[in-house]
């Protein structure tokens, strides 16, 4: 009589592994097993807005819309060159992105913001390179020294008109320095000359000494009868 078989066992039947499990010790997590698309979320969410950037934000969709103030059809600067500089120089080696787009401040991207913000505004008059804001006349910005150096780039006005505007849109707070030079607008409304100290030269007779300031003085005044006579247009048309 045939023996018969033996049942097979469920440990019988059951697939060998060709890895054996890594053991891990109680209550460790492997690194396999972590949640890696949620990892880096904390990192990666975007910062809180303040009050002030909320509040600009839900008014305008794009920075380049918020208006600024103007006399006789410019911005004032009220940050000298260095400062301007430096607040440039700093997007591009933070490397963040330009507002309403993924894509990094970069030298070329920057230079193209500002010809936006001239196709919107209007060309402004500058003593040199009047062609307006371009990659190269904001390379050579860049590499200028000193408080005033470039002063008369168009990549000088426009910068400051970039940087004013993402100022506001991001609901950042003036400087102390700023905020004194704009307590000198009402004697020098237009803001800072926009020159550059080794461009600027005066030429005068043999035997006479020249004196910049009569003729700034003179200059002050000008600027400062189209200020008011400009002030007292305004409020007349708030009264009305």
């Amino acid at each position: 009589m045939p023996k018969a078989k033996a049942l097979a066992t469920k440990d019988d039947n059951a697939r060998v592994s060709p890895y054996s499990k890594s053991k891990s010790s109680k209550g460790s997590t492997s690194k396999s097993n972590t949640d890696k698309e949620n990892a880096d979320a904390k990192s990666t969410s975007k910062p809180k807005l303040s009050k002030a950037a909320a509040e600009v934000q839900a008014q305008y969709s794009d920075f380049r819309d918020i208006p600024l103030d103007e006399f006789d059809g410019e911005v004032p600067c009220y940050d000298d060159a260095s400062v301007v500089r430096r607040k440039l120089n700093k997007l591009l080696t933070d490397k963040q992105n330009i507002p309403g787009t993924n894509k990094k401040w970069t030298q070329a991207g920057m230079s193209k913001e500002m010809e936006e913000l001239e196709n919107r505004m209007g060309a402004v008059e500058c003593h040199r390179n009047s062609t307006g804001p371009s990659p190269r006349s904001l390379g050579t910005f860049l590499k200028k020294k000193g408080k005033m150096g470039g002063g008369d780039s168009p990549a000088y006005y426009w910068g400051y008109v970039l940087l004013e505007k993402l100022r506001i849109w991001e609901g950042g707070k003036k400087s102390k320095a700023r905020e004194e030079a704009e307590k000198e607008r009402y004697r020098v409304p237009g803001g800072r000359v926009r020159e550059d100290p080794d461009h600027c030269f005066i030429l005068a007779e043999e035997g006479n000494v020249p004196a910049w300031e009569p003729e700034a003085r003179k200059h002050k005044k000008e600027r400062m009868q189209k200020f008011e006579e400009k002030l007292a247009i305004m409020r007349a048309a708030q009264k009305k």
